[in-house]
């Protein structure tokens, strides 16, 4: 019964990860100019969380929709640098919350990815 109760507790934290490490990178991108000197820190614990989205929340079966969604993301977030950054008030704010997404985001993908390679070598 106690096992129960913890892998559906277990189950609700790794639920709400995703969504909690997406709030929290757009957090640190709006904060990282007045946090510079916590800012590796904080980029360290997004990148830690995002492996930890990729091993325990994306299912075999969300592999294949979620590399094509980030691989989305991260197509338009290179190619809106440079005109974000033409934007002298809330450019730098936004690239530095969509790196912070990135950040995030990156390691999950690639865990999924290599998951989702090793898969289609053994069938």
């Amino acid at each position: 019964m106690a096992g129960g109760v913890v892998k559906g507790v277990a189950n609700k934290v790794i639920t709400y990860a995703f969504t909690v490490g997406i709030i929290a990178a757009l957090v640190l991108g709006l904060l990282s100019t007045w946090v510079t000197q916590w800012e590796a820190i904080l980029t360290s614990v997004l990148i830690l969380a995002g492996i930890v989205v990729g091993f325990f929340n994306i299912t075999p079966n969300e592999a294949r929709d979620y590399i094509l969604y980030v691989t989305a993301l991260v197509i338009v977030t290179s190619l809106s640098k440079g005109t974000l950054g033409a934007l002298t008030t809330i450019g730098p704010m936004l690239e530095n919350v969509l790196g912070s997404i990135m950040a995030f985001i990156m390691p999950s993908v690639i865990i999924v990815g290599i998951r989702s390679i090793l898969n289609l070598a053994r069938s």
